[in-house]
C-alpha cells in the first residue's frame, strides 16, 4: 500500500464520518426521513450517471433479465439501508448509530454463508460472537429510553439492508464497471425514495436552507467523497484493508458531534462500541479465508 492509497483512504474516512452529524444537523428542524434520505441520493446520482456515460455503458447491455431484477433488488436494499440509517440518527446517539452500522461486514459474512453458502472462517465467527456482545452491551444501556431503543434497533437494521444489498449484487457486479454499476444502482435508488416521498405525500419542500444545504453537503462529502474514496481503493487494495480504514468512521464521527453538536458520548457508549469494532476487526483479519469482502 502506497502513501497515495493512505492519503485516499484517510480522505475517506474522514469523508463518510461527517454524514451522522450532517444527519443530525439537518434533522433538528423537523426534516423528515425521506426528504433526506431521498434528495441526498437524488443530488449524487446524477454525476454518477455521467460518469459512466462518459466512460461507455458497453457492459450494461451484456446483462440479463435476472441481472436487471438483482439490481433492482440492490437499489431496494440501499433505499431502505438509507431511510433506516436515517432515522436512526434522528433516534439514537450518533456513536451508537454509525458503531451498529459499522457492524455490516459481519451481517455480509452471514448473508454469504446463508444465500451464497459462503461458510464463515473461525476468526469471522469469533467476531461476531464478540461483536454482538458489544452491541448487546448498547442496547441494554438504553432499555429504560425507547426512543434510544429504536434508533438502535433502526441502526442494526440498516447495516442488515445495506449487507443485502451488498450480497445481492455481488453476481452484477462481476459483469459491471464500479462506474456503471454505482450510476445504476444510485439512480434506482433515487427513484425509489422519490416515489415513496409521493406514496407518503411527503413534502420535500418548505424545510429550513440549513436542512437543504447539510443535506447538499451530505450528498457532495460522503457520498460522492467518501464512498468514491473507496471505490478507487479497492481497485488496487485488498477488501480487508480497505474495511478495517472505515472502522475509522465512528471514531471520527463521534469526535464530530462532541465538537460540533456537543453530544458527548457515555462511557458504556464508548466500551460497546469499542466492543463491537474489535469484534469487526477480528473478522476482517486479512488472510482468513472466508473473511466478509467490503463493499
Amino acid at each position: 500500500m502506497t502513501a497515495r492509497h493512505v492519503i485516499v483512504l484517510t480522505i475517506g474516512v474522514f469523508a463518510v464520518a461527517w454524514a451522522a452529524p450532517l444527519i443530525r444537523a439537518a434533522s433538528e428542524g423537523g426534516t423528515p426521513v425521506l426528504v433526506i434520505a431521498a434528495l441526498r441520493l437524488t443530488i449524487a446520482a446524477p454525476p454518477m450517471m455521467a460518469l459512466a456515460a462518459w466512460r461507455g455503458v458497453d457492459d450494461l447491455r451484456a446483462l440479463t433479465r435476472r441481472d436487471w431484477a438483482v439490481l433492482l433488488f440492490s437499489g431496494v436494499m440501499l433505499a431502505a439501508h438509507f431511510a433506516l440509517w436515517v432515522a436512526a440518527i434522528q433516534r439514537t446517539s450518533v456513536l451508537s448509530g454509525v458503531v451498529l452500522v459499522t457492524m455490516q461486514p459481519i451481517f455480509v459474512a452471514l448473508g454469504a454463508w446463508l444465500v451464497l453458502r459462503e461458510r464463515p472462517s473461525r476468526a469471522v465467527l469469533l467476531g461476531v460472537g464478540i461483536a454482538a456482545g458489544g452491541a448487546l452491551l448498547l442496547m441494554t444501556d438504553d432499555l429504560d429510553d425507547r426512543g434510544s431503543l429504536l434508533g438502535n434497533l433502526l441502526a442494526l437494521s440498516g447495516g442488515m439492508a445495506s449487507s443485502a444489498y451488498i450480497v445481492a449484487g455481488r453476481g452484477a457486479r462481476r459483469k459491471l464497471s464500479t462506474a456503471s454499476y454505482t450510476a445504476v444502482v444510485y439512480g434506482l435508488t433515487a427513484g425509489l425514495l422519490l416515489l415513496a416521498l409521493l406514496a407518503t405525500t411527503t413534502p420535500a419542500w418548505g424545510h429550513s436552507n440549513d436542512a437543504y444545504l447539510y443535506i447538499l453537503l451530505m450528498a457532495l462529502v460522503p457520498q460522492l467523497i467518501g464512498h468514491n474514496a473507496f471505490n478507487w481503493a479497492l481497485g488496487s487494495i485488498p477488501a480487508a484493508i480497505v474495511a478495517v480504514a472505515i472502522l475509522g468512521e465512528p471514531v471520527v464521527a463521534s469526535a464530530i458531534a462532541a465538537v460540533w453538536l456537543d453530544e458527548i458520548p457515555t462511557l458504556i457508549e464508548v466500551f460497546g462500541g469499542v466492543i463491537i469494532l474489535i469484534g469487526v476487526t477480528v473478522a476482517l483479519r486479512p488472510g482468513r479465508e472466508g473473511a466478509p469482502a467490503a463493499a
